[in-house]
């Protein structure tokens, strides 16, 4: 039986659905890397960056118009996390903008 069919038979008996969000995935910034080093991800996926170093970092997301399609999540001190919801089909650019060698590569299907 379908997820979709299931469901559908649920609600019709008066049964309470919980159906499952979007995906999230975490992602480490350690030893001035982010781990992992690109992901491929579904439409409405969210990262998750944990700063798991001892130096403060920047998380800056660069979409698929590039330079001018970005948004900067701002400073991250250690221990902090910070959240991004991709939205859009299509490649992406993660970087540390204090450090740009801590990079990482998202392909949103």
């Amino acid at each position: 039986m379908s997820n979709r069919l299931a469901i559908a038979i649920a609600i019709l008996l008066g049964f309470t659905v919980a159906v499952s969000a979007a995906g999230t995935l975490k992602v480490i910034q350690r030893g001035l890397a982010l781990t992992p080093d690109s992901a491929t991800i579904a439409k409405g996926d969210r990262l998750i960056f944990t700063n798991d170093d001892d130096v403060i970092h920047n998380i800056h997301v660069f979409g698929p118009g590039g330079e001018d399609d970005s948004v900067d999540l701002g400073l991250q001190k250690p221990g902090k996390t910070l959240t991004y919801k991709f939205d859009r089909l299509g490649s992406y650019r993660v970087r540390c903008n204090i450090h740009p060698s801590v990079k990482m590569s998202v392909q949103v299907k």
